[in-house]
């Protein structure tokens, strides 16, 4: 009797060794919140979901995030800023994380650390529907608006040296550029391509052009020296097809 018990503990153990080694969502122990800041105002990125009602915060980068913290067994928690504060935000401590359509470039890299690519992104011009822009090539002379501290207002600078009488205006919001476009304050907006696509299907009398700029890559973006880099990479690697699927609900081009 005593051997057949010490059997049926022994099968019991390895059964539960079996179960948390071979599961397939990955659990840390430690169930504090991971705090993530955004900028909900880069549909279909980021953006409040007020079609319903609501005050929520949806969108591609969302549902990314969403899965991370179902592989890492974190629950999470969403803090919002104007775009041009999500890296001093990061600085002073006040996230864990940044996930807003972030592209790496040098002069960040200083101040902040990233994690592997997620997405690799387009960018394309806003412009009236009756607009006679058809590439970047069209913006001489013309008023070209861009978010502030995007790499999109990087990639508006070197427009603005390699095409003359380009006049560069720096906006906090996306829906803000959206504004100064039907006011007719500015001629184009600088935008993601997916962001260009959203703000279209939903703004009569806009349309999108598309540009000969290479596509950059997303990242999610950490306080320097961050010990979250390395797991969120891990995961990264695991939700691939997830991050397919995330895609082809959200990313229109």
């Amino acid at each position: 009797m005593k051997n057949k018990m010490t059997f049926n503990f022994l099968s019991l153990g390895l059964c539960l060794f079996l179960f948390v080694g071979c599961g397939e969502k990955k659990v840390e122990s430690d169930k504090e919140a991971l705090v993530v800041i955004t900028s909900p105002d880069n549909p279909p990125f980021e953006f409040k979901d007020t079609a319903k009602g609501g005050d929520k915060v949806i969108g591609f980068d969302m549902d990314v995030i969403q899965k991370l913290s179902e592989y890492l067994g974190r629950p999470i928690q969403i803090v919002e800023a104007d775009f041009a504060s999500l890296i001093p935000s990061l600085q002073s401590g006040r996230a864990d994380m940044a996930i807003s359509e972030l592209a790496p470039t040098e002069e960040r890299r200083k101040s902040v650390d990233f994690s592997n690519p997620y997405y690799s992104n387009t960018s394309a011009l806003i412009v009236p529907q009756n607009s006679s822009i058809t590439s970047e090539n069209d913006l001489q002379g013309q008023k070209l608006g861009v978010q502030l501290g995007s790499t999109n207002e990087i990639t508006g600078r070197k427009l603005a040296e390699k095409i003359p009488h380009i006049t560069l205006l720096s906006l906090s919001k996306v829906g803000n550029l959206v504004q100064e476009l039907k006011s007719g304050r500015i001629q184009a907006a600088l935008v993601a391509g997916a962001v260009a696509k959203k703000v279209t299907k939903s703004t009569p009398g806009l349309k999108v052009v598309k540009i000969n700029i290479p596509p950059e890559e997303l990242v999610i973006v950490f306080p320097k020296g961050s010990p979250h880099v390395a797991s969120i990479n891990e995961a990264l690697e695991k939700i691939k097809g997830d991050i397919k699927d995330i895609e082809s609900r959200w990313i229109t081009l």
